[in-house]
């Protein structure tokens, strides 16, 4: 098995993007953007070692369980407000039928 290095590499590539007033906004990326991505073009390329530490596995564990906490959230509220949008369209077709809507259905929940 490899060790892990003491440090990262990482590249950044610095873009220039030209704002409406003429002067430029600068922003560091990890990729070089192509131009059709409009985040403008790189003017420097910079090669930054960052310390690493190996993380114990329990702290693996638990950043990836957070992850999945938070990615089981946003989830949810998706589809909560999915379902939102459906009681709402078969609440529109309920009143275009003529039946009367329950006056619980007519309580706004927000």
């Amino acid at each position: 098995m490899k060790a892990q290095p003491k440090t990262l590499s990482v590249t950044l590539y610095v873009h220039a993007l030209k704002q409406f007033n003429g002067t430029y906004r600068y922003q560091a990326y990890t990729f070089k953007a192509d131009v059709s991505l409009g985040v403008g073009f790189v003017v420097s390329e910079h090669t930054v070692e960052i310390p690493y530490q190996e993380l114990p596995l329990e702290q693996l564990v638990n950043a990836e369980i957070e992850m999945l906490r938070e990615e089981q959230n946003k989830i949810l509220a998706d589809a909560q407000v999915k379902s939102s949008l459906l009681e709402d369209q078969m609440q529109m077709l309920l009143c275009v039928e003529g039946k009367p809507i329950p006056k619980i259905d007519e309580e706004i929940p927000y």
